[in-house]
């Protein structure tokens, strides 16, 4: 379980509060005013009863009973004209902090390495973000517009007591000193850790339920509808449990609070009476007492249920306090600069890597040197270091020693979303965005024209498609593009590559989607995307590795072997000749037979 530092959830609010400085002055006076004057009533409360009284025993005029009515009557409109004015500002910064904590929130999760959202469900960290934005709703409502003012307002009357009667102000400031201090015990030693285990079952059934939706048309392939039923089901009721608990704590706290109030006022009320009894008591005293207990009563109710929303909403802005926290696990340096692009040269200078989770380097004084505008493809068996060499190029991940060079520039010095910019990937499971064809496509640059979108489909075959489409390039393509075929995607992925116009470009099974008609129609479209760029070729049919300059044959983490398709078919033995003859004699599954010369896929 998760602990939760109140100090660095008020941190965190604070820093979003002194982005507006002069708002927030004023929403404080203004609370503080509000208090200042709702402190009035009581007084005036008495002196309106005590005029009235002597207005009947003809000792004030009518007159002055008005006088004291209108004073009060003037208190009250004064306050409510006070808290209107405050609060429309406070409503303005309100919506102003929420949209900065999306903001702020989503673009830190946006630089998390590849592995944080790999290890962590996207339902759960939309479900951290949209829950800590309204628990900030609720904590400064809490803090500034109840709790706070709500705060001063006892403090005042306390002192205000002691004035009129110091042995009634004495037990007043003890009693509500008692109250306060049962209230925090009980909120963070009774009621937060309950709550906290209810946020942690909600933000696991988040995760489930986006889980289970995303994965929709493979719960549909298997018949398992009743078996996710069954299992978010289960999830469900596990946090309901959780729930229960954490509210049923809630309302036997708010019980003990309601005790409290009715000892206290108990005790406020024997002593105005004791008074009363020994000729002390003056009938402005009683109804100060009086009205003072109604206004108090209600802010202490009120008190006992926002100290457990306070301690309710930290436990919420928790997550998000968290993710402020977390450092990414590749970060700009202070001094990065924006990467200029070139040729599209690229080296790696003994470069040394190993993933957190693994016991040993992928790669270990890794050398290679990639020339610009030259055409490489990886291959080797899986877990070899094909995919790493690639995410490494992208600078997903950072090296422990080393250096990888792109034009002579440290990817490590240079701001990952520039050097990004300048590399084309076509991934083995293109993932679209639920937008429209047209903003997928052009989604590697930004403000292309429609004719410069049409353009780059064709060249990828998938302007044939679209235009059979009723909304044409407007058409949306569903979550990850689930509205298209597998090769329709790959097709849109290739066209966005075309469009991004990158000089470097990587290619990762770009073809395993197409049957083989498509498939035939795009490979010219490869070759001339490749044109004129470096391009790296992950696992490709043999007859775009034969496009290759050079093929690159991992093992372990080194290249075993290097040339191109015919010289590594020459050497016996080899581990390339090796995997080809496997494929060719039917050991490895998926595989064409041929001879050496037509297309053939090659082990990835």
């Amino acid at each position: 379980m998760r602990s939760v530092a109140p100090g660095k959830v008020f941190a965190f609010v604070w820093r979003y509060w002194a982005r507006s400085p002069v708002k927030f002055a004023l929403i404080a006076t203004g609370a503080l005013v509000a208090v200042l004057v709702e402190l009035q009533v009581p007084a005036m409360s008495a002196d309106l009863v005590v005029t009235v009284k002597n207005v009947v025993d003809n000792t004030a005029t009518i007159d002055d009973a008005w006088t004291a009515l209108i004073w009060l009557v003037g208190t009250f409109v004064l306050l409510a004209l006070i808290q209107q004015g405050y609060l429309r500002i406070w409503m303005y910064l309100a919506s102003q902090v929420m949209h900065e904590i999306i903001r702020d929130t989503f673009s830190r999760l946006q630089r998390f390495s590849a592995d944080w959202h790999a290890n962590n469900f996207a339902g759960s960290s939309v479900r951290r973000i949209t829950r800590g934005m309204w628990a900030y709703d609720d904590f400064a409502d809490i803090v500034v517009i109840d709790l706070g003012p709500g705060a001063l307002m006892l403090i005042g009357f306390s002192v205000a007591m002691f004035l009129r009667d110091p042995v009634m102000g004495l037990y007043f400031a003890g009693a509500v000193t008692v109250y306060l201090a049962v209230t925090i015990v009980f909120s963070l030693k009774y009621v937060a850790p309950a709550n906290i285990e209810s946020n942690e079952a909600d933000t696991k059934v988040g995760g489930v339920l986006a889980d289970a939706i995303t994965c929709n048309s493979v719960v549909k392939a298997f018949g398992s509808e009743d078996r996710e039923e069954g299992f978010v089901d289960e999830v469900a009721f596990a946090w309901r449990k959780k729930a229960r608990r954490a509210w049923t704590r809630s309302v036997n706290a708010g019980a003990v609070q309601t005790v409290l109030i009715i000892a206290m006022m108990a005790g406020l009320f024997s002593i105005v009476l004791v008074s009363a009894d020994t000729g002390d008591t003056k009938l402005d005293d009683i109804a100060y007492v009086i009205t003072s207990y109604f206004i108090v009563n209600g802010y202490l109710r009120n008190m006992g249920w926002q100290i457990r929303g306070l301690q309710r909403a930290i436990n919420e802005l928790d997550d998000l306090v968290a993710i402020e926290e977390t450092i990414p696990q590749v970060e700009n340096r202070p001094d990065a600069v924006v990467f200029r692009p070139g040729p599209g040269q690229i080296t790696f200078d003994d470069v040394r890597f190993q993933y957190d989770n693994q016991p040993a380097p992928v790669f270990d004084e890794f050398r290679i040197d990639i020339e610009p505008g030259e055409k490489i493809a990886l291959v080797g068996e899986s877990g070899a270091g094909k995919t790493t060499f690639v995410k490494l190029v992208q600078r997903l991940y950072d090296i422990e020693a080393g250096r990888i060079l792109i034009d002579g520039q440290d990817v490590a010095a240079v701001t990952q979303e520039s050097l990004r910019e300048n590399i084309a990937l076509v991934p083995q499971e293109p993932i679209l965005f639920h937008r429209t064809l047209r903003e997928n496509i052009a989604y590697g640059k930004p403000g292309a024209t429609l004719e410069e979108i049409v353009e780059a489909s064709k060249k990828a075959h998938a302007h044939e498609f679209i235009e059979r489409l009723r909304e044409g390039y407007e058409t949306l393509v569903g979550e990850r593009g689930i509205k298209l075929s597998g090769g329709e995607r790959q097709r849109v992925a290739i066209a966005r590559a075309i469009l991004a116009d990158a000089p470097i470009l990587i290619l990762d099974e770009a073809t395993s989607s197409l049957d083989s008609i498509t498939e035939d129609l795009i490979q010219e479209a490869i070759g001339t995307l490749m044109r004129g760029r470096t391009s790296i070729l992950i696992a490709h049919r043999l007859s775009t590795i034969r496009q290759a300059d050079r093929i690159l044959v991992f093992e372990n983490g080194r290249i075993v072997e290097m040339g191109t398709h015919r010289e590594l078919m020459r050497i016996d033995g080899g581990h390339y000749r090796r995997l080809y003859e496997m494929q060719s004699a039917g050991m490895i599954g998926g595989i064409e037979v041929d001879d050496g010369t037509d297309d053939t896929r090659i082990a990835s």
